[in-house]
């Protein structure tokens, strides 16, 4: 087993509960371990909802789930167990792009076509009729992402599909999203 499953499954073996550090928006809740205050894992649970998709068409959209505290920071790994249930029932049957980056996708895209919009998960391939997606995978900048402190702090969870025709009022996504990072600086 991996020390990102070990994660998953023990988070309460990593050490105790910190404060609350960084940002969260609404539909996010943030928890964060460590051992000695400078190594975290963070867990954030998600009951929030992407906009609303159009139908018929390409159509990338994102969700700020979390924002690093200020500093220098390094994320080493990232897992998330996403589940998006179409509100109307229309995509059900769509597999959409489904990734974590530190920009949030935009515009006519049918896949994650810029590097930012998966540059802390690479897009998996998901559903939108309540079915989990789980994966765990090693930051894809060679094994971490170094965040300087006038870095982007914002991750993002991210959509992207040429969505069926009919789309929907509304995309709710639930499930849990886990980072382990390492604080190297306050400022």
């Amino acid at each position: 087993m991996s020390y990102a499953d070990n994660i998953r499954y023990r988070p309460n073996g990593y050490g105790p509960k910190a404060v609350q550090i960084g940002t969260v928006p609404t539909g996010v809740v943030a928890e964060h371990f460590t051992a000695d205050g400078h190594h975290y894992v963070t867990k954030l649970t998600l009951d929030t909802v992407f906009p609303a998709i159009a139908g018929g068409a390409a159509l990338g959209v994102g969700k700020l789930v979390y924002t690093f505290p200020t500093g220098v920071h390094s994320l080493k790994v990232a897992g998330m167990n996403i589940a998006m249930t179409a509100a109307d029932g229309n995509i059900d049957d769509d597999t959409p792009e489904l990734s974590l980056g530190s920009v949030i996708v935009v515009g006519a895209v049918a896949t994650m076509t810029t590097a930012t919009w998966e540059d802390i998960l690479t897009a998996q391939v998901a559903v939108c009729d309540g079915t989990a997606e789980v994966k765990t995978l090693v930051s894809a900048t060679a094994g971490h992402i170094v965040n300087e402190a006038a870095g982007v702090k914002a991750v993002f969870l991210n959509v992207a599909d040429t969505w069926a025709a009919s789309g929907e009022t509304a995309l709710p996504v639930t499930g849990e999203i886990w980072l382990e990072w390492v604080k190297l600086s306050d400022v």
